[in-house]
């Protein structure tokens, strides 16, 4: 960040007051603790910057799940839901983002759906979201799935 500022979308000025970049760095921490502990997963007092844990961000940081995905959860999570809507939630997490629906895949993923999903499988096998929550079924139900292999 001090080798090139400029990067960071740091402006020269901010060098000359401040060249070690300390100011810069921790507004950059303040607003990600922020955002933490808007997500729950930490507990942030300004006025002493003092950090602690929560159970949630305890639990994220250690099986890996995304902040986006803690997010996600804290906004769809509701004290009653049914398996459809857990589903549903689940498949929406960041992690599953990267995998894409393939035209060769759907008729198999249909076919999964129709055999193997007990609930409906919200989304339908033509996106991302559909997609994982049909092959989640599917594992559940011990299915057996040809075209991922």
């Amino acid at each position: 960040m001090r080798i090139n500022p400029h990067v960071y979308g740091i402006e020269y000025a901010e060098v000359l007051q401040d060249p070690r970049l300390e100011a810069k760095r921790q507004a950059l921490i303040v607003g990600a603790a922020m955002s933490l502990d808007k997500a729950r997963m930490i507990r942030f007092n300004q006025r002493t910057l003092d950090f602690n844990i929560t159970d949630l961000g305890r639990t994220a940081s250690h099986f890996y799940i995304k902040y986006d995905t803690v997010e996600v959860f804290n906004d769809l999570l509701k004290p009653f839901m049914n398996e459809s809507e857990i589903f549903a939630m689940i498949s929406q997490a960041q992690e599953f983002q990267q995998l894409k629906v393939r035209d060769d895949e759907l008729e198999e993923l249909d076919e999964l759906r129709h055999n193997y999903c007990k609930v409906k499988a919200a989304g339908g096998s033509e996106n991302v979201c559909g997609k994982v929550n049909i092959l989640m079924q599917t594992f559940l139900s011990h299915g057996y799935v040809k075209s991922f292999l």
